[in-house]
C-alpha cells in the first residue's frame, strides 16, 4: 500500500456580527490548506487509470495552457465545461473522515471548445484521489466568489460556448460538497489539471461546471 501526502482544506467559521474583526477573518481564510496525511488503500496504475476513463488521458489535460496570454488579457479559447458531475455520496456528509481513499472518484461529462464552432465531447470521465495534485486549493475560495466577466448566458447554464454568469451551479448539493472541503479540493484539482493558472485571475471565462447530476 502506498501512502500519499494530500492538501485538504480545513473548515473555518466567520461570525456574522457587526463587531467581527476583519483581520481575524482574513487570517482564518489564509489559514486554510493545512497539510494532512492521506493514506490511500491502493495505488493507481496506468492501466487502472485507463480503465476508469481518466481525464488525464484526454485532451482536456492542460488544455487551457495551449493558449496563453501574450498581452495581459485572458484568451477566449479553448474552454472546458464540466457537466453531469457525480460526487461520492459519503463526501456530502459532515461525518465523513477527511482521509481520501483510492476509490474516491468523481465522474462527469465534459466539452472542450477549441473555438466558437469546434468542440470535442467526452462522456463518463473520472478523476480519482491518486490523480489529484498535491497542492493547496485555497485559490478556489477566491475563484468561485467572482462571477464570469463579459458576455454570459445569465442564469441559463449550458455546455457552451457562451459561459453562464456563475462558475458553479447554485445547487444545495454543490454547497454541501464545498462546505465539506472535498468540493474545494476536487474543484481546485480540476482547474489545475485543465491548465488554469490561479495567479492569472482575469482568466475567468474558460472553465465552469454546468450541473450536478441528480
Amino acid at each position: 500500500m502506498k501512502h500519499y501526502r494530500s492538501l485538504l482544506l480545513l473548515p473555518f467559521l466567520l461570525t456574522g456580527c457587526a463587531t467581527t474583526d476583519m483581520q481575524g477573518a482574513l487570517d482564518s481564510l489564509n489559514g486554510l490548506g493545512h497539510s494532512i496525511g492521506t493514506s490511500l488503500s491502493q495505488a493507481a496504475t496506468p492501466a487502472s487509470a485507463a480503465n476508469r476513463n481518466s481525464l488525464l488521458g484526454t485532451p482536456l489535460h492542460n488544455a487551457l495552457r495551449q493558449s496563453l496570454s501574450t498581452d495581459g488579457r485572458a484568451p477566449e479559447w479553448p474552454k472546458v465545461v464540466i457537466s453531469n458531475l457525480q460526487i461520492p455520496a459519503d463526501q456530502m456528509t459532515l461525518t465523513r473522515s477527511l482521509t481520501l481513499k483510492a476509490s474516491d472518484c468523481i465522474r462527469f461529462d465534459a466539452v472542450l471548445w477549441h473555438d466558437a464552432k469546434r468542440s470535442e465531447r467526452f462522456s463518463n470521465l473520472s478523476l480519482c484521489a491518486p490523480e489529484l495534485p498535491k497542492q493547496s486549493n485555497n485559490f478556489v475560495l477566491t475563484w468561485k466568489s467572482f462571477s464570469i466577466s463579459g458576455k454570459t448566458s445569465g442564469q441559463v447554464r449550458t455546455d457552451g460556448p457562451t459561459p453562464p454568469y456563475n462558475k458553479l451551479p447554485s445547487d444545495p448539493a454543490m454547497e454541501r460538497w464545498l462546505m465539506n472541503q472535498f468540493g474545494l479540493y476536487y474543484v481546485g484539482s480540476l482547474l489545475t489539471l485543465v491548465g488554469y493558472d490561479p495567479n492569472f485571475t482575469v482568466d475567468d471565462r474558460r472553465f465552469w461546471i454546468r450541473n450536478i447530476k441528480g
